[in-house]
């Protein structure tokens, strides 16, 4: 997959040339809620877009001092038809202080999704403050290629930890006899000047892949590595896969963070 984004994140007003105490701010497109930014925004069949946002200026019931709203999530082909819709309610106390509420949406491609544009619009109705808005995000499907899906990892830990990165690779190449791939993942981890950290980590697919699968009924294997976090620091994960049957490659890259516990205590 090409490596560009095709995002287009649009916060939208409902009420012309009024003001609106309600905000969505901060829109993230990432590798799960906690995950680092998502720099390749094309999706196959399989995948699950996430993006997380902040919601700001909600009003507080004066009694029992609750935010209290409702999201609701939608899915748009390419001529502005609804393909799926959810309000979901939400209640929460900041107890923090403040008028902020964190929040995450999910949308997972059919194993068969069409290829083709699509949009997601959310909606924030709040419902003590009698005010609403939206955002939206134009994504594309592509079709079906060896390629990453359902990415979910972290983007900071701690020094003890297990860094447990969480893929699946899909749209493999069989033989022709034994309908079994032939492929390889190779895990590297780089500083924050471009040097390796460590020994690359070898995956071999069939010899890897958990117990059952039968790519012939779903061609998506999911994988994992835990990665002992041993020191604070910067450090870059690559995940390179290869189809050999196919003659394809994919490559994953994200930043990861350790940070040092005392940097934040006294």
């Amino acid at each position: 997959m090409s490596r560009f984004l095709v995002a287009t994140l649009v916060v939208l007003g409902f009420v012309p040339n009024m003001s609106s105490a309600v905000e969505i701010k901060k829109i993230r497109v990432c590798y799960g809620p906690l995950g680092p930014t998502r720099e390749v925004a094309k999706c196959l069949p399989r995948d699950v877009l996430c993006i997380t946002y902040e919601i700001e200026g909600l009003a507080l019931d004066p009694k029992t001092k609750k935010a209290t709203y409702e999201t609701t999530l939608e899915l748009l082909d390419a001529n502005e038809n609804v393909l799926f819709r959810k309000p979901l309610p939400a209640e929460a106390i900041p107890h923090l202080g403040g008028t902020n509420m964190p929040g995450d949406l999910f949308v997972t491609m059919g194993d068969k999704q069409a290829p083709g544009k699509y949009q997601i619009r959310l909606t924030i109705n709040d419902k003590v403050g009698k005010d609403r808005k939206a955002f939206k995000y134009d994504f594309e499907v592509v079709p079906e290629t060896f390629g990453f899906v359902r990415v979910v990892t972290m983007a900071v830990g701690f020094p003890g930890q297990y860094h447990v990165p969480e893929f699946a690779l899909a749209n493999f190449t069989l033989d022709a006899k034994m309908k079994h791939p032939n492929a390889e993942v190779t895990i590297r981890i780089f500083d924050d000047k471009g040097t390796a950290v460590s020994e690359p980590v070898k995956m071999l697919l069939p010899r890897d892949m958990p117990e059952g699968t039968d790519l012939e009924k779903l061609n998506f294997v999911p994988l994992t590595y835990p990665v002992y976090l041993n020191r604070a620091g910067r450090f870059t994960i690559e995940v390179q896969a290869t189809d050999k049957n196919g003659n394809k490659k994919a490559e994953l890259r994200y930043p990861l963070t350790v940070l040092d516990i005392k940097d934040f205590t006294k």
